[in-house]
């Protein structure tokens, strides 16, 4: 039996997360990483299409609380973030499967020691188990 790898998509806020860091280095070094504007900009059916494209696990970057960009964007995506946990659970999709770190990180550097931790705990869990009958919402 091989080695399960889960699949990680990493959204992360241009204004707390690697703006000093070479995007075409991190991008090579980081798989399946989604630069955004803000974490605020980041829709439920982003996060629910990245599930639905095989994603095991999403990890959304956003800027420390009172820092960003766009005011409330922070706040908003944490909020949204909560919600799905609690809206995915009865489909048999654990929390730990979408975290949110509000904080920053300029060069970019602790991205994949993020993933690599978020990884870690996917793998613990196993594959995304696909849902027979609640497709339509999920998998």
């Amino acid at each position: 039996m091989g080695h399960y790898e889960p699949k990680i998509v990493c959204f992360s806020c241009k204004f707390g997360w690697g703006y000093l860091g070479d995007d075409a280095a991190l991008s090579r070094q980081i798989k399946n990483w989604i630069p955004i504007i803000c974490s605020g900009k980041i829709d439920s059916t982003h996060i629910l299409d990245a599930f639905k494209r095989g994603a095991d696990g999403v990890l959304v970057l956003g800027c420390p609380e009172g820092n960003c960009h766009y005011q409330d964007g922070n706040f908003e995506a944490r909020k949204r973030v909560y919600l799905l946990q609690k809206m995915l659970e009865p489909y048999g999709i654990e929390k730990e499967r979408l975290r949110i770190v509000l904080s920053t990180d300029p060069g970019g550097t602790q991205i994949p020691q993020l993933i690599k931790e978020m990884s870690d705990r996917i793998e613990k869990l196993g594959p995304l188990k696909k849902i027979k009958g609640k497709a339509a919402l999920v998998v």
